[in-house]
């Protein structure tokens, strides 16, 4: 049977095993749960409902919202892995209901005017790595050993394939899927799969637009603009589609790695040799 030491002040009730380390200068929520020999630094803030798992870390200047679950072994807000960083007091933030499995790592940020981010109902699987300065939107899914280097930015409901390694600076865009093991050196489209060795964009996302219920118009007109690119034809006209329109801002935005290349299947480079 699990002991447990319930701390209760008025209507507060936190329970924190007695081998934990908790600081005193922690704020913790009520029902906050912290297992064996995990240890919570000082300035950490912990909502309500949050666990913690057995010998996790949660560092100083680390805010977990309302219901995030920490399992063992894991640690977040260490200090960001760049030698430029001499010291500050950055910060991290976990959205609601997230999930961090075994052993992920998670770096604060570089820079005091912006956290490290990580959305609301995000999953990250054990052995994932967030490096420093990176934002992930509300329900991103990190598969078992993905790492992200420095500054990477992923959009909402795109995956990340286990084992797969994105450069620093990379964005990820909305609902796209990374294969597993890619090794990911440039901007990866919305809606998209990239895959390989460098990794290529090798189609549309379809298995993750299927199930979000994507309207067939939509998905022809993403598959049109997909088939365009692939093409190196420029796409005409501004489209009146919200999911093209999104395709477009983000080849149009500031990107520091650009965009992935296309993977051509041998069939239509025949196809285009023959139409010249």
């Amino acid at each position: 049977m699990l002991l447990l030491i319930a701390l209760q002040e008025g209507a507060r009730l936190v329970r924190i095993h007695p081998t934990a380390v908790v600081s005193s200068q922690a704020n913790l929520a009520d029902s906050v749960l912290v297992g064996p020999y995990a240890i919570i630094e000082a300035q950490a803030e912990l909502a309500a409902g949050v666990r913690i798992g057995p010998h996790a870390v949660v560092r100083s200047h680390v805010l977990l919202a309302e219901g995030v679950r920490v399992d063992a072994h894991s640690v977040l807000g260490g200090e960001p892995q760049d030698l430029s960083h001499q010291g500050a007091s950055t910060r991290l933030e976990v959205g609601r209901r997230t999930v961090i499995r075994e052993s992920a790592i998670v770096h604060r940020a570089t820079r005091t005017d912006r956290p490290t981010r990580i959305g609301a109902g995000c999953f990250l699987m054990g052995h994932s790595h967030v490096g420093h300065d990176c934002q992930l939107g509300d329900h991103v899914i990190l598969s078992h050993g993905a790492v992200l280097g420095g500054h990477v930015t992923v959009d909402a409901h795109a995956v990340i394939g286990g084992m797969a390694g994105v450069h620093q600076r990379v964005r990820i865009g909305r609902q796209a899927m990374v294969g597993g093991m890619a090794k990911v050196v440039r901007d990866v489209l919305p809606f998209s799969v990239v895959d390989g060795n460098p990794g290529s964009h090798r189609g549309l996302n379809t298995v993750g637009l299927r199930r979000s219920g994507i309207d067939m118009d939509d998905y022809r007109a993403l598959r049109a603009i997909f088939h365009q690119l692939r093409d190196k034809r420029h796409p005409a006209g501004t489209s009146e589609n919200g999911m093209v329109a999104e395709v477009t801002a983000f080849l149009t935005a500031p990107s520091r790695r650009g965009i992935s290349p296309f993977h051509v299947p041998p069939s239509t480079e025949r196809a285009a040799d023959a139409d010249r």
